[in-house]
């Protein structure tokens, strides 16, 4: 295990109490203007329940954009669906459908749940989800902000990982806490863009940020934090444990 890994998870609560857990799920408030440009910021105006699985990609939604229906994202298929399981909108080989589409385009119901679902599930997976196979990491050049020095790592994810783009770079406290999280949005028209955590705070022993802030990155990396492209707020997490 690469040791600025090992730190992290150490950091989040340990690979041990990792491996108990099934299920994540905590009420999340979104906001930011890129959902507002992408026509969805019905999105933003009702609070949800996110629920992440840790063994594979997959997350739901709910309620998602309307009472009594919620958001199904898994990485082939995505779905808005009723409470019963009614299916009212459904895409296939959703990835495929963001390409060409002109900047500015709105995003269908079914294209907001696979932006959002890869997003949330990587989100309140890593570090952990880091340790996946076909996942190539390595250590770069830190970055200092505010006094502090943020080791960094260069995460490179196989095809197969649906994510935002093939690599990323993270950056990690002195005590392995995730602070940055450096990205291309593929999907939402290539912007190139920092994610910040906020407000870590412990839930039945695993690490969260609760705060979540992304702002556009410029060319020397320096994030714009006058303009907020996604906004995050996260609570009341709860975990479940596996199925032995």
């Amino acid at each position: 295990m690469q040791e600025l890994i090992k730190l992290s998870i150490e950091a989040h609560g340990g690979l041990d109490r990792w491996n108990q857990i099934r299920q994540i799920s905590a009420t999340f408030a979104p906001g930011g203007i890129g959902l507002k440009q992408r026509g969805q910021e019905a999105f933003t105006r009702m609070p949800t329940r996110v629920t992440v699985d840790t063994r594979e990609q997959k997350t739901i939604f709910g309620p998602f954009l309307a009472p009594g229906q919620c958001g199904i994202f898994e990485p082939n298929r995505t779905a808005v669906e009723t409470v019963d399981g009614t299916v009212l909108e459904e895409l296939k080989d959703p990835r495929h459908s963001f390409k060409s589409m002109p900047a500015g385009t709105p995003w269908s119901a079914t294209q907001l749940a696979y932006f959002a679902g890869y997003a949330m599930w990587m989100y309140l997976t890593v570090p952990f989800s880091l340790l996946r196979d076909g996942i190539e990491c390595e250590e770069v050049e830190p970055w200092v902000e505010d006094g502090e020095t943020w080791r960094a790592l260069k995460v490179t994810f196989p095809k197969s990982y649906v994510t935002h783009s093939t690599e990323q770079t993270i950056y990690f406290d002195d005590k392995g806490l995730i602070r940055r999280h450096d990205y291309t949005a593929e999907v939402s028209g290539d912007v190139q863009v920092a994610h910040y955590l906020y407000d870590h705070q412990k839930f039945d022993g695993i690490m969260f940020p609760t705060r979540r802030r992304v702002y556009p990155r410029g060319p020397d990396l320096k994030p714009q934090k006058d303009f907020v492209v996604i906004s995050a707020d996260l609570s009341d997490f709860k975990l479940s444990r596996a199925t032995p």
